[in-house]
């Protein structure tokens, strides 16, 4: 399990934002952008945010992918009642109806010559126990509420108060290790966005654990809702309360991963947005002025046509006045336009900013 979250910590922190994310973008802008066009350059606004989009939605595929491998495992391990074929709630009469039939047809005597006998001992071996654990009410109690891990308590266990107290220790003592570890990242630095969230989903779990295991009975909420619902909508077996628990501990560690990932990209620098604003609006105003050009040369050309038709037979005369009407035009129609008059100025701003003290002038 540790190692399983080692891996899954590398593909979070280091495979997807460094190898897979830039893989991702380059086969996507040679499939959407047509050969000679240009691509964004490295950098740039849109190459930033293109690459945000792009992380943000590995991320969140990742994500659905790990809850699903979870829930997968969880249910490929299987419980005993499963390997039994018997319901959650299954009395004694029940159980010990469908173990005759199941030893009719896996005893040891009944395995044909042909078969792996070695096998076949050991699978019977494995039903006998399963029995054997569910029939025995001190230890049905610890198994559904801890898993089959439980059951190595040995001769040390022998009531339910045995169980549940060498569980407990472990439980509450990997929760120690697990506080102390985070507050120690959190005084040298690290992890101290959404700390406070991360301090109450590891005491919710906490209690919600001890609360489990203290319990008489299943939860109201995972036999009256959850698997219920489980059953209706999918072909997944009901849960125990030990498989409900493997499951929100790893779930929260995966979304609390995912959230620490995905809510810095959603958010912008002050002085990154200030710069993207500017720029984005020196882009508009340039594409005005474009526009401006063009009409102004449209209607220029119209109105050469027109003036020049007395001088048609001088070359040299007719030249004069076409050169006279287009800087007319221009003077007037462009550079008198307040949006042109802004953005050459906004231009003109921009190139003095570096320059040195003496070097800027005055126009």
């Amino acid at each position: 399990m540790a190692f399983d979250g080692i891996i899954s910590l590398i593909i979070w922190q280091f495979i997807i934002p460094r190898f897979v994310v830039g893989f991702v973008q380059s086969t996507l802008y040679s499939i959407f952008i047509r050969a000679g066009d240009p691509k964004p350059a490295f950098g740039s606004h849109k190459f930033v945010k293109h690459r945000k989009l792009i992380l943000m939605t590995l991320y969140t595929a990742y994500f659905l992918f790990s809850i699903y491998e979870i829930t997968h495992d969880i249910q490929s391990a299987g419980n005993l009642y499963r390997d039994l074929g018997v319901p959650l709630d299954v009395d004694d009469r029940k159980l010990q109806s469908r173990f005759r039939r199941l030893t009719i047809q896996y005893h040891p005597d009944k395995i044909n010559s042909s078969a792996d006998r070695d096998a076949g001992n050991a699978y019977y071996v494995h039903l006998l126990e399963a029995r054997d654990t569910i029939i025995d009410g001190v230890k049905r109690f610890a198994y559904d509420r801890f898993g089959p891990s439980v059951l190595q308590c040995g001769k040390k266990c022998l009531t339910t108060r045995d169980y549940v107290e060498h569980s407990l220790q472990g439980t509450l003592f990997q929760y120690v290790v697990f506080i102390v570890g985070l507050a120690g990242a959190n005084a040298l630095g690290y992890f101290n966005e959404g700390a406070y969230w991360r301090y109450l989903a590891l005491f919710t779990l906490m209690t919600m654990e001890t609360r489990i295991a203290l319990r008489p009975d299943h939860p109201p909420a995972l036999v009256n809702i959850f698997n219920p619902l489980l059953t209706i909508f999918s072909q997944h077996n009901p849960y125990l309360p030990f498989q409900i628990i493997t499951l929100l501990r790893k779930g929260t560690y995966t979304l609390a991963i995912f959230l620490q990932l995905l809510i810095p990209l959603y958010r912008v620098q002050p002085q990154q947005a200030d710069v993207e604003g500017e720029e984005e609006a020196i882009h508009k105003q340039l594409d005005r002025l474009a526009q401006l050009a063009k009409d102004a040369q449209v209607d220029a050309s119209r109105l050469l046509e027109l003036e020049i038709i007395p001088f048609k037979a001088d070359e040299r005369l007719k030249g004069d006045v076409r050169n006279a009407l287009k800087g007319y035009l221009v003077n007037n129609m462009i550079h008198g336009k307040p949006e042109v008059r802004n953005a050459m100025g906004m231009s003109l701003a921009k190139r003095r900013a570096g320059a040195p003290a003496g070097a800027r002038g005055t126009k």
